[in-house]
Order: C-alpha cells, then structure tokens, then sequence
C-alpha cells in the first residue's frame, strides 16, 4: 500500500524548534529529516510548495486523493478541488523543458559526440540545434521557476548532465543579465564544457569507488584537453572554450589547472561552474547517490566565495527559492 501523506500548515512550522516528522512534498521526496531545525532561508520555497508528513495507518477517510504513487490526506480547510487544481499546476511548473524539447536535442547530440569518438570531422552546427531549442525552453519560462529542479531534465538520456548544466547555465545568465548574444554563448559553452572527458579512459571516467591519486591527476587533465578539442577542432573562439578550461578553478584560487582567481576567471565559466557543481551535487554518480537540491545549495553556500563568484551565487541560491544573503561571504 502507499504512504499517506498529510499536510502540516505553513503557519504550524517555524524556526524555533526540531521538525518532530520526516517532511515530504506532494512526490513523497524527502525535503527535511525530523529533528532539522528549519532556519528561514527553509521556510522560503515551503510557503510555496505544500509539505506533508507520512502517516503510520491509513484513516478512514473519503478526502484522499491518489497521486503518483502515493495518496494525499487534504487538509480540512483545503478543498479537494483547489488541490487537485493545484497539483496539476505544480506539475506542470515541474516540467519547463517539454518532452518533444528533450526528444528532438538528444538526436544531434548524440551524433555531435559519436562523430567526435570516431575522430570524424566534429559539425558544430548539431551542438547550435541543441543550444537553440534549450534557450528557447528556459527564456520563455525563466521568471516561472520556483525551484531549480524545474528546469533539469529528468530522463534516463546518457547526456543529461549536459543538458541540466546547460539549461541552468542558460537561467542564471539570464537572471544575472547576460545579453542575449552572451546567453546563447555561454549555452554552447556549457554544451562543450566536459568534451575533454571524452579522451580521459572509461576505466577512470565510470570507476564506482574514490579515485586514486594517479586516477585524479588524470582526470584533471580533461579541462585541458577539452579546451584544445573545442580551439583545434571545432576552431571556435577563446570565450566560448574558455569554460571547458577554467570551469574547476575557484574564485578563491586553488582550482586546476591554472590556479586562477577572481577577474582572472573568465564571467563564463563563473556561470558554467555554478551549474556544474550543483548538478554533480544533485545528480546520482557511479560512486555516490545524489542529494536533494536544498542541501546542494547549502553546501554552495558553505563554499562562498571561496569556491563561487559571490553575485552569481547569490542569484542562483534566489532561482532555488533559497536565498540568504547572509551567508554568501564576498572576498
């Protein structure tokens, strides 16, 4: 049988103390374990996204209402309707890259990325295809999306992680008030951002446990050859390969392979590293699970600018309904 999950009222939660129950949104996905002490940068995205708590026995009760998977208990001064309705209308906010978006991408995506294995000669045109129908996707419906996971694709298609990186390269620039000439390059800069990967063995690239340090050292050669890839072979422009090279260095220096900081990072690839690291964080890998998005972005933050340009991250933090400007350090 599925879980019940029953509403708790907004105005019941508040910082004050431990959650006294695991909390869920309406798909059953955890949001907070019991005993988290929610801070205000929490209560944020719950204002707008309902949360709920399972319960331990099915009541009997002729207010609930089955839902993918799981049955919703309504609230007694929530009509079944209007929650229905609302339901509905989450779900579609869920889904702002369109099915038919992701069907007609994967194509040319797949044959940019195979003719490069082969070694044919690379058409730069297929990744444009992609790029287009992306920034057509997120543009339209930027000032819709309340929460990051919005807009990533959710498919089982092996180039996902291009793609989420890329839609949510193409939102932040857009938010951050990049032009439109700049939001379509940074776009196909963050299609190309991992093409180095491509040469790094599969041994190394797809190992289920902790690199060793030899492995590492050759993993952190990809920023590198990618840039060659993306400058001698597709013979594009220094700012649209730069990400694919700068996109591990920290505004804070200490990244690879140059140990740049700062202005000496490239406004792209500060754009392009954001959306990276969030979707490594939120995306299950061979040697780890993923984490839900507000632990993502906590981590982020943790990370300040020691990691991330401090204005860009804070706008991204404001896309995933999870801004606290406070603790966004500026070196």
């Amino acid at each position: 049988m599925a879980d019940l999950l029953i509403p708790i009222p907004y105005d019941t939660l508040n910082t004050e103390q431990p959650l006294a129950h695991d909390l869920y949104n309406q798909m059953g996905e955890s949001l907070f374990p019991a005993g988290h002490k929610l801070s205000h940068a929490d209560l944020g995205p719950l204002r707008s996204l309902c949360a709920y708590r399972k319960a331990l026995e099915m009541p009997k009760s002729q207010d609930i209402f089955d839902h993918e998977g799981y049955h919703i208990l309504f609230s007694s001064n929530v009509s079944r309707t209007e929650r229905q309705s609302q339901i509905a209308e989450n779900n579609n906010q869920s889904n702002l890259i369109e099915t038919a978006t992701i069907e007609n991408i994967q194509g040319p995506l797949i044959e940019f990325w195979d003719r490069l294995r082969r070694g044919a000669s690379p058409d730069v045109a297929l990744c444009e295809v992609v790029r287009d129908q992306l920034i057509a996707s997120v543009t339209n419906k930027v000032d819709q999306i309340q929460f990051l996971s919005q807009i990533r694709v959710r498919d089982e298609f092996t180039y996902s992680h291009i793609l989420d990186v890329t839609t949510l390269s193409i939102a932040l620039a857009s938010k951050a008030g990049f032009s439109k000439k700049e939001v379509k390059e940074i776009a196909l800069a963050a299609i190309l951002h991992d093409l180095g990967k491509l040469l790094i063995p599969r041994n190394i690239m797809f190992k289920p446990s902790r690199l060793s340090e030899k492995e590492f050292q050759v993993m952190q050669l990809h920023p590198e050859l990618g840039y060659k890839m993306i400058v001698e072979q597709l013979r594009l422009p220094q700012h649209i390969a730069l990400p694919a090279l700068e996109h591990q260095e920290m505004y804070g220096g200490g990244g690879y392979p140059q140990g740049l900081s700062k202005e000496e990072i490239h406004p792209y690839s500060h754009v392009v590293k954001i959306a990276d690291v969030y979707d490594a964080l939120t995306s299950k890998r061979p040697y780890k699970e993923s984490i839900p998005s507000h632990k993502a972005i906590k981590i982020m933050l943790s990370e300040g600018s020691k990691s991330f340009h401090p204005e860009l991250l804070a706008i991204f933090t404001k896309l995933a309904n999870h801004y606290d400007p406070s603790q966004v350090s500026v070196a």
